[in-house]
């Protein structure tokens, strides 16, 4: 779908006229903005509308994201310096392993290409408002960290952090586990290894013993 053709939908439906479509065509050529987000921000159209409108024309669902609460696993696939250029949000990984992300514009190839290598995963797009997208990135990605942020501690400042998604997945798996059972079964574990180390070292203390002794004596009766 071409920004132009966009247009032309919008006017078939009247959602826009011929004028509105031209002055927004200009000031999309001035500032390099997708074509529908000059719309919004011109107030030609609001965009709860264009998203539905999309959703209809190009048969991908929308989602509102005033409810939605990301999972980590699915978080940590994106930082926010790609959700800000992408102009997007993770949202879910679904059953068959893809990540479902709320995108502006789920026509844009490129975009979604970019976000399938960086993410090294199948993107699933959604449509979403592109305000409620950039609430969502603020939220979830903020550009201050504290070191208790345990959600965005890919970036932290000075933090040199794998970027390799396994990583990220047995990070994500070991959040959404029962750590504090894991940790007892460590400490259980550490706690056997002591019990052992202990054994041997009682072992060669009395080797070490008898080994004085039988000296000692070899000493007193040549």
């Amino acid at each position: 779908m071409q920004r132009q053709n966009l247009g032309e939908m919008l006017i078939a439906a009247n959602l826009i006229d011929e004028v509105q479509m031209q002055i927004a065509l200009a000031a999309q050529k001035q500032s390099g903005k997708r074509f529908g987000s000059t719309l919004v921000e011109l107030k030609f159209i609001d965009e709860n509308v264009l998203a539905a409108f999309l959703s209809r024309q190009i048969d991908v669902p929308c989602i509102s994201l005033s409810h939605v609460e990301v999972p980590k696993k699915a978080l940590w696939k994106m930082s926010r310096d790609l959700a800000m250029d992408c102009h997007c949000i993770p949202v879910r990984i679904d059953e068959a392993g893809r990540l479902e992300v709320a995108m502006v514009d789920p026509t844009d190839v490129d975009t979604v290409g970019k976000l399938e290598k960086a993410t090294a995963m199948t993107v699933s797009p959604l449509i979403a408002p592109e305000s409620s997208i950039q609430l969502m990135i603020d939220r979830y990605y903020p550009e201050e960290f504290s070191p208790e942020d345990t959600m965005s501690v890919r970036q932290r400042p000075g933090r040199t952090m794998p970027n390799d998604p396994v990583f990220w997945d047995v990070i994500a798996e070991l959040d959404n586990g029962d750590l504090d059972a894991r940790l007892s079964r460590i400490e259980e574990s550490l706690d056997r290894v002591w019990v052992l180390l202990e054994k041997v070292l009682r072992t060669v203390e009395n080797k070490e013993g008898a080994l004085h002794e039988r000296s000692r004596a070899s000493v007193e009766n040549p």
